[in-house]
């Protein structure tokens, strides 16, 4: 009697315990807001095939990185093309996680696919057997909006005036980043607040087009009325929002200048090049003293051409210390 009790406690433990890390990791790992969408015209891969391993091969990648990159991650292995697109206010921790479940989430709600988006809360990833770099793509398109409406006007021309201010800051950014993020003042003590960001390998032109879109397409289809939105795209996304969300701290510094790397590159020769600047300075100094002294005893024994020849020495001095 005593050991079927034991057996049954032991088995309500070990039941519970397993119950409550199932619960646990659903909590951590579940995302509320992913959206997916299975390309399928493009084809499916089959199991084992080499497809399948270069594309297991490229999430391994992608979810092992150590450097955050701004947030955007290109690969290609054999036919598999995949991007990925963080927030760029989030932090690589957070980046890597959401890769994770992503990759995750996609494998199991479009299995096979060879084509395949999938949108999370902090990033986007997608994967195709065809070029996605440097290319434009709209569509196709997503959204999730918050439920508390409005038929303010001015709330949707402050919104639009914000949205055209971060797109053209986005879109002017460099190769590694194209993010805006900010806010403005509604009425009495509100704030609206806003991110906008598409992949960095876009031109200036294909990112504000994308943004441009996305904002009038997505909103007057999807959000229009809504106090919070999220439009997604390939491409690029925004969101608004009349609370903060951006994360505080976290944003990626802005990326350097060419030009700015040009002179830290030049900076180590120069360093190279100053003992050698003191070496050649000092030799001149001595060589100018020898000279004067010699010139001043050879003043003393003949004053003929006095002037000339002062002349005559300090360009030379002069010329060795350009040189």
């Amino acid at each position: 009697m005593a050991t079927e009790i034991s057996r049954t406690m032991l088995f309500h433990f070990l039941f519970s315990g397993l119950t409550f890390t199932f619960l646990v990791t659903l909590t951590i790992s579940f995302d509320p807001y992913f959206l997916h969408y299975c390309a399928n015209n493009m084809g499916n891969y089959t199991a084992n095939s080499a497809y399948e391993r270069d594309l297991n091969t490229i999430f391994k990648q992608i979810t092992s990185i150590t450097k955050s990159n701004y947030g955007f991650y290109s690969k290609k292995v054999g036919e598999v093309n995949a991007m990925a697109l963080c927030r760029a206010d989030v932090k690589l921790d957070v980046c890597t996680g959401c890769l994770n479940e992503t990759i995750s989430r996609v494998k199991l709600d479009c299995p096979n696919n060879k084509e395949a988006i999938g949108w999370s809360a902090d990033c986007t990833l997608r994967y195709s057997n065809t070029n996605l770099s440097e290319k434009l793509e709209i569509n196709p398109q997503t959204c999730l909006y918050n439920t508390g409406s409005t038929a303010d006007e001015y709330f949707r021309l402050r919104l639009g005036e914000l949205l055209s201010d971060l797109r053209n800051k986005a879109a002017s950014g460099s190769a590694l980043l194209k993010y805006a993020a900010g806010n403005s003042s509604l009425r009495a003590s509100e704030r609206l607040y806003a991110l906008v960001q598409s992949t960095p390998d876009l031109s200036e032109g294909d990112c504000n087009h994308c943004l441009d879109k996305t904002a009038t397409n997505g909103i007057l289809r999807c959000c229009l009325k809504q106090r919070g939105c999220r439009v997604l795209s390939p491409s690029c996304n925004l969101r608004f929002e009349t609370y903060p969300f951006v994360e505080a701290g976290a944003e990626f510094p802005p990326p350097p200048s060419p030009l700015g790397a040009r002179q830290k590159e030049e900076e180590p020769n120069k360093s190279k090049r100053t003992p050698v600047l003191v070496a050649s300075l000092s030799v001149i100094f001595g060589i100018a003293v020898v000279s004067i002294s010699g010139f001043l005893i050879w003043k003393r024994r003949n004053n003929e051409d006095t002037e000339y020849r002062e002349i005559q020495l300090l360009d030379l001095v002069e010329g060795r210390i350009d040189m």
